[in-house]
């Protein structure tokens, strides 16, 4: 068995040990269908407006918005398209969240969760904006709520007076610029727009 099989099968084992009924999360997967599965187990969630992510990380393209999770929570992500990216965390984070942005589940709760395989984006069914590497590492809770609060900044600026025109033009450009879809590399244009948009925040 190659290394990225048995990475694979220890994850799907991982999650599904979360359930009494194993062979219906399996019948799921192979359906195409997302397994549901008990948070407050072996980790809690944290439900992210996308809207949040997004403005914090400066992108709406897919692709780009995993690539900044995966640097800046460094754990599995779930992307719920259209509604919502989910951070999981360490168990117990639900009894010590606070934020009033995003709310954590925890024991009681559920998530529905895609194959392990499942990295490709799509429009409508979950799939992992970052795939699980390790079950031991998880998103860190005080990383989720930085990004939170800096999508938080970022919106609420953008609702007051000219900023909001500089943001989105931002946003727009990072769509359509392959310079700017790496926050490392913007082209000129998009350098120009990023510090309009931070003079007009100020």
């Amino acid at each position: 068995m190659s290394t990225t099989h048995a990475r694979t099968d220890a994850v799907s084992r991982w999650l599904v040990s979360t359930t009494r009924h194993p062979d219906i999360a399996e019948q799921d997967w192979a359906a195409g269908r997302p397994a549901i599965f008990r948070t407050g187990i072996i980790y809690d969630a944290v439900r992210m407006p996308m809207e949040l992510v997004h403005a914090a990380v400066w992108s709406t393209v897919p692709d780009v918005v995993s690539g900044a999770l995966a640097e800046v929570l460094d754990g599995p992500v779930v992307c719920h398209p259209g509604h919502w990216y989910y951070a999981l965390v360490p168990p117990g984070t639900c009894e010590v969240w606070r934020s009033p942005v995003a709310a954590a589940r925890g024991r009681g709760g559920w998530l529905a969760i895609p194959r392990v395989d499942r990295t490709e984006p799509a429009p409508v069914d979950p799939y992992w904006a970052v795939p699980v590497e390790r079950i031991d590492r998880l998103c860190t809770p005080a990383a989720v709520s930085e990004l939170l609060r800096v999508g938080r900044e970022r919106c609420e600026g953008a609702a007051g007076g000219g900023h909001s025109a500089a943001y989105v033009a931002v946003l727009e450009h990072t769509e359509e610029c392959t310079a700017c879809a790496t926050a490392t590399s913007p082209c000129a244009v998009g350098t120009r727009l990023r510090k309009a948009e931070r003079e007009a925040r100020q």
